[in-house]
């Protein structure tokens, strides 16, 4: 618990100073402003390979993702992420397998670009979100040993499992410009879980859109396109002489 207020403490610390930081800026045009960028700056529609490239080495599990956001003076940035999970894993040193059916979650969020007011090519931004999955699973090749007989049951299945899940993620990330619109990024993300609800004694192990129960820390590295409103043009004064 101490922990997870300290992390809230800094996010809440990370967000005052950038509050406190000098907001007039000079445009190119040598204007003094509040923000070098426009009000609306574009979508962004990212894909997380993170998952996919961890199932390729091996992880049992996966969250297949992608995410569409919203740019407003380059610093406030309404997100939305949906995607898909599977899974079919036995745990270390436990005598079963648990296996979750394709299962759909949806987190929404926004990021805060600490470098809002920085022409640079990228931002690096803190992020929270909300995150709400409805997931079926099954524990398979239940094995069993009984002291009293001295024997052993195996294949036992409990099917029929249902969760929903709903948690929070508190984020540091960072995203940049890598040709002409097209982005990379990845984020760092502690998660708390709220409440997953079970079926029994079984317990979710696997969460759709948060990972493994007992894991925290999450990890996302994407690519993705951002669309930009075209530019306004301004008249030249060789137009305006020739109206």
């Amino acid at each position: 618990m101490r922990r997870k207020i300290n992390l809230i403490l800094l996010l809440v610390a990370l967000f005052s100073l950038s509050a406190e930081a000098k907001r007039t800026v000079v445009n190119e045009q040598g204007d003094t402003v509040k923000y070098l960028y426009p009000k609306f700056n574009g979508i962004t529609v990212n894909v997380d390979l993170f998952s996919p490239l961890s199932n390729v080495f091996g992880q049992k599990y996966g969250n297949y993702e992608m995410s569409l956001d919203a740019g407003f003076y380059n610093r406030f940035y309404p997100i939305y992420e949906v995607g898909v999970c599977y899974g079919n894993d036995t745990p270390n040193d436990y005598n079963y397998t648990y296996h979750v059916e394709p299962s759909f979650y949806n987190r929404i969020g926004l990021n805060y670009n600490i470098m809002y007011n920085k022409n640079i090519p990228g931002m690096l931004f803190v992020g929270l979100r909300y995150g709400l999955s409805v997931a079926k699973y099954d524990i398979r090749n239940v094995s069993i040993n009984s002291s009293y007989w001295d024997d052993q049951q195996t294949g036992l299945t409990i099917n029929g499992g249902r969760s929903v899940a709903h948690w929070g993620e508190i984020l540091l990330g960072l995203q940049m410009n890598a040709y002409r619109g097209f982005m990379i990024g990845w984020s760092v993300r502690y998660k708390i879980l709220f409440a997953a609800s079970q079926n029994g004694n079984a317990k979710p192990w696997i969460i759709p859109g948060f990972g493994k129960r007992n894991n925290p820390l999450g990890v996302t590295f994407t690519v993705g396109y951002r669309i930009t409103p075209k530019k306004k043009t301004l008249p030249s004064v060789a137009d305006e002489t020739d109206k």
